[in-house]
Formats: C-alpha cells, structure tokens, sequence
C-alpha cells in the first residue's frame, strides 16, 4: 500500500528545487501529480499511477520515493522483473529505508532468487524493521535455499514472541516432521489445530504420526502440496529422487498390450506432464487432471495435452461422460487410501476392455488394506489392490514390483499395476 504523507510532499517538493535538470512544472505542481498518483495507486488504477509516476520521473530520476512507488506498482501487476529494476533504483538513496529492502525481498521471491531475497529482508531487519512478518519471509528463504536449521532457528525466533504465529507453527511442524522429530512435529500440529480446528491438513499429518489411518487425504492439503512444490518438482523428483516411474509404466504397458495406439487417454493427477510425456506418442487424445493449477500451468506449456481440467479426482469422474481406452493415475492414489470409489469411477470412465495403468506404494497385509504412512503419504497392500481389483469390475493382467523414488537416501519401493475392464461392464455387479 502507498501512503501519502506531508513528509512525502515535502521531500520530492525540496527535491526539485535542488534539482538541476530541466523542469517544465513548479514544485507544487509536481506535488499536485505525485498525490494524484498514489491516490490513483491506492484505488488499484495501477497503469494510470505509473503514467504519472514515470512521467515526474523526468524531472526527478534518482527519487527513491518514485523507483519505490513504481516497484510497488508493477509488483501488484506481477511484473517482477520490471518491479526489481525499479526497486534497484530506490535502494541507492534509500538504503536506509526497510520499506524499500522488505519489498524487494518479496520481488525477489516471486523471482524465485531466493539468496537475494534472503539478503533484502535481513537488510530490512537491519535498517530498522522489528515485524514478525519480515522474520517469517526470511524463514521462508531459508526453508527455500533448503537451510532448514536456520528457518527452524527463525520459527523458535518469531514463536517465542508470538506463540500463535499460525503460518510459523505450520511450517515449524513440517522442518520438524521432516527431519524426523516427530514428537515436536505432533506437539506443533497438535498446537495448530487447538487455534484451528479446522486444519485439515494438520490433522492428516497428526494422523500420519499417532498411526491412525483415513480413507483419504484431505484435497486442500494435496492441493497445497503440489501448488507450493509446483516450480520445483520435476528437478526435485526426477533428478534428487530418481522418480522414473512413467517410463517403468509405460515399459509395462509395452509389454502387455499389443494394440499401444489409444484413441482417448486420461492422465488422472497429471501434474506437470512427466507421465503425459511417455504416453503421448500413444495416444491420439489425451486429457490431462490436476487439482493444482500451478502443476497445470507447468504442464500447459508442454503442448502435450488436447485438454487441461482442474478438478478433484473423483468429481471429474463422477460427472464425467467420455469413454477412454486408457487411463494413467502415476503416483497418485498415494494420495488416497479407500480406493474403491476412484476404481469404480474409472471402471465408468473406461471403454469396454479399457485400460487403467497406476502405481501405489507398498504396504504390508492389514485390515484396511491401506495405511498412512509417517510421510502422508498411503501404501496399499498387493492383497488389497488384487481383491478390489476384481471387486470393482477389472482383471489384473499385469503387476509389477518397482522402486518408486528415493527420500533420505532410501528406496520407496511399490507395485505397479496394469488392469483391463471386464469385458462385461456388469461383471462386476453380478459378483458382488
């Protein structure tokens, strides 16, 4: 938000009569613009303020109070790499202005730099700025360089004045959960949902470490996920985890069905297009679903998809009324545990003999046949996949042991499956 003050006024109007370049308006005309301009900025008439503002900039080039201004223009209109230049410019006179160091570092974010955006908030808390809201970005800095002791180091900071600090527990409990404390990271959730209740991601995560066991997850908290892990997530998994099961899949697939050419193809959970890759070649249309609209926006720049939709899942398939030969769900029912309304749901979306390939980490035998793991992640049993399988209207005609990906070194190991519609839509119903 720009705030217009007398002191404002005074500066830019003592500014211009310092001024040695050519001036066309007296210093109260000049005033006159600038009010105008941060009121037009306040209303949210952004061009028209940056009209204005670059125009006294003419007459005052080196103002850090006009760079700034329109910084905080091109900020609010996502034009980052223009809002920095700006930004840049108000710092040479500015440099003692926390403002001007704690908005950059939010620029610089958004820019995904994030070791300047580290160095503009420390700048800020240096210059004078004592808000927990700075403290907590540079936190966020730290988890994103992957300094995970010094944002730990910063939550105890900021909690430790605010104990309430709800974003801060957040984050606090998922370094904690990650790094496998998980008696503080149960103590943090636990906090969370006494001030939330309602917080139903921390409540699946609490779940994840007491060992209780949902059907599913909650969507805010998958939708969450994968729109913060969106910029990151195909170097992360591909080249820090070794996910290669698209390709594993796909090799399956080749081995199985003689007749690899699709007409109609469904990438349920499609995120940012790593299985539509493999299997494009293969299908003459294929639709990809997401609940992430950032994961899509990734995807969509690929050109691989006739079609992009963000739903949920289940909703896309119970309102749905397209057949398609093949349907791909890669690293996706992790995400849900309960199986049997997603199975039937593809069972409806299928062609008659259609094809459903997807993976699930493993799990022992239990009496759910699924279980939350510490991750939040679930893994379901090859007895629980086989017996819902048959249960739901499909033939298993292919499984496949398989490692997944890796986390902390380690292999997640599961099962990949490849299943075909009964040839008798009604199978299924008759057995049960």
């Amino acid at each position: 938000m720009v705030t217009v003050s007398a002191w404002y006024c005074y500066t830019l109007k003592n500014a211009m009569t310092t001024s040695s370049s050519p001036s066309h308006i007296t210093s109260e005309e000049f005033s006159k613009l600038f009010n105008h301009a941060c009121t037009l900025h306040e209303n949210e008439n952004l061009l028209e303020a940056l009209k204005i503002y670059n125009y006294l900039l003419n007459f005052l080039p080196d103002s850090h109070l006009l760079h700034f201004n329109c910084g905080l223009a091109h900020f609010d209109l996502q034009n980052f790499s223009k809002a920095e230049s700006h930004y840049s410019n108000a710092i040479i006179e500015g440099a003692d202005d926390p403002d001007i160091h704690y908005n950059r570092g939010l620029n610089f974010r958004r820019l995904q730099r994030y070791e300047d955006a580290a160095i503009s908030f420390k700048a800020a808390l240096e210059t004078g700025d004592s808000s927990l809201d700075t403290l907590y970005n540079l936190a966020l800095c730290y988890q994103d360089l992957c300094d995970e002791s010094e944002a730990a180091r910063l939550y105890n900071i900021i909690l430790s004045q605010d104990p309430n600090h709800k974003s801060s527990i957040n984050n606090f409990a998922f370094l904690c959960h990650k790094s496998g404390d998980t008696q503080k990271a149960a103590s943090l959730y636990a906090q969370l949902l006494k001030l939330t209740p309602e917080h139903k991601a921390a409540q699946h995560m609490l779940s994840s470490i007491t060992g209780a066991t949902p059907d599913t997850a909650p969507l805010e908290y998958v939708e969450s996920i994968f729109n913060n892990y969106a910029e990151g997530f195909e170097h992360s998994l591909v080249e820090n985890l070794q996910y290669r099961t698209p390709e594993v899949l796909y090799d399956c697939f080749c081995n199985c069905i003689q007749k690899r050419r699709q007409k109609k193809c469904l990438d349920l959970g499609c995120g940012t297009g790593l299985a539509g890759e493999r299997f494009k070649h293969c299908c003459n249309e294929l639709t990809g679903i997401d609940i992430s609209q950032k994961m899509l926006a990734i995807a969509d720049k690929k050109n691989l998809y006739d079609k992009l939709v963000k739903d949920d899942i289940i909703h896309f398939l119970q309102k749905n009324a397209v057949h398609y030969n093949l349907i791909l769900a890669a690293d996706v029912f992790t995400y849900m545990g309960d199986l049997e309304i997603v199975l039937n749901g593809c069972h409806s979306a299928a062609t008659p003999s259609g094809i459903l390939l997807f993976s699930v980490e493993e799990a022992p035998h239990c009496q759910k046949g699924f279980v939350l793991k510490p991750t939040g992640r679930f893994g379901h049993s090859n007895h629980y996949i086989q017996k819902l399988s048959k249960h739901t209207g499909w033939t298993v005609i292919s499984h496949k042991h398989s490692r997944l990906r890796q986390e902390k070194g380690k292999w997640v190991m599961g099962e990949l499956y490849i299943l075909q519609q009964n040839r008798n839509r009604n199978d299924h119903l008759n057995s049960h």
